[in-house]
């Protein structure tokens, strides 16, 4: 039997047809158009299952169940999009719409969540059962697999990892708290620490290659030439390391986890990035919890959400 998978962003929607060896037989994105409202999206969504089923050269009657990964909070078992702030949804009916079309087992989760079950089951955690997984990008978002089991929480908001407090006088979140991990260590922290260095009037090829429009940096401008050499590039991931790893330290010494997956396009800095994590939690960790932790980059790269939804199916069904 096949599954299709969907991972739905705030820019695109993407569809795939998975066998159960975690396989992408075909997949279909479309752009979300979010603007458009929620009865546009979801149709959209429909549209993405549709193209998924005819590039992989099969039918519905193939497909045994859907999983819909989707950043927010969602009642699982309602099938219902409680708050999505990406999308500004409140209480979508996302499940049974969907089913008016394809009346399949169709199952809703976050998408961080989705995506650590998702290498947990398929990816960089399927050797082990004490999970626990990080993407770092526009925010910080966690997820945990603890005994062979995914955690959810009481309202489905387990592991909102990036507003633990960090720094409590530290810059202001977007949540409004000061000190949060995301306002330390998520994409725009990254950016800001590394114009201040610039506007300190450091010389770096950071500057060349934006031609001093700094507003056009990004963290993956930034590891690239910190991977070339550049200092004050290299600085701003290293910095970047020690604050992500002040917080992964606290969860590993909470989770006890065997392995602490690190995933989202900020961690494509490699192991400049992961060098300057894994000396903070020796640093700050106990030694009885880290010592037994690999810390490791996600293996499921933009396949993650996909992989990840169907391993959601997969569960709710038992398997």
């Amino acid at each position: 039997m096949l599954y299709i998978g969907c991972d739905v962003g705030g820019t695109n929607i993407r569809s795939a047809v998975v066998d159960e060896q975690g396989r992408i037989l075909g997949d279909a994105r479309l752009r979300a158009l979010m603007e458009k409202g929620a009865d546009f999206v979801l149709g959209q969504i429909a549209d993405s299952f549709r193209e998924a089923l005819s590039r992989a050269r099969a039918k519905r009657d193939d497909i045994k169940a859907v999983g819909i990964a989707m950043a927010g909070q969602h009642d699982s078992k309602a099938g219902v999009c409680i708050f999505s702030p990406n999308f500004d949804w409140e209480n979508v009916p996302v499940i049974s719409t969907l089913q008016k079309e394809f009346p399949l087992p169709m199952f809703l989760g976050n998408d961080v969540n989705l995506a650590t079950l998702g290498e947990w089951k398929f990816g960089a955690g399927r050797e082990y059962k004490w999970v626990v997984m990080i993407t770092l990008g526009t925010g910080i978002g966690g997820g945990a697999v603890l005994d062979g089991k995914l955690m959810l929480g009481a309202t489905e908001m387990f592991a909102e990892v990036g507003h633990m407090t960090i720094l409590p006088d530290g810059p202001r979140c977007g949540c409004g708290n000061h000190g949060c991990w995301e306002a330390l260590a998520a994409r725009d922290a990254i950016v800001r620490r590394a114009v201040r260095k610039l506007q300190e009037g450091r010389k770096s090829t950071l500057s060349e290659v934006v031609n001093y429009n700094w507003r056009e940096l990004t963290p993956e401008i930034i590891a690239k030439e910190a991977n070339k050499g550049d200092e004050v590039a290299r600085e701003t991931i290293e910095e970047t390391g020690y604050w992500v790893g002040i917080g992964v330290a606290n969860l590993i010494n909470i989770f006890n986890p065997e392995v602490f997956i690190i995933g989202g396009r900020i961690a494509l800095a490699g192991e400049l990035l992961l060098g300057a994590i894994e000396r903070t939690v020796k640093a700050r960790g106990l030694s009885a919890s880290w010592q037994p932790c690999k810390i490791v980059p996600a293996a499921l790269g933009d396949d993650a959400g996909v992989l990840g939804a169907v391993a959601f199916a997969m569960e709710r069904l038992g398997e």
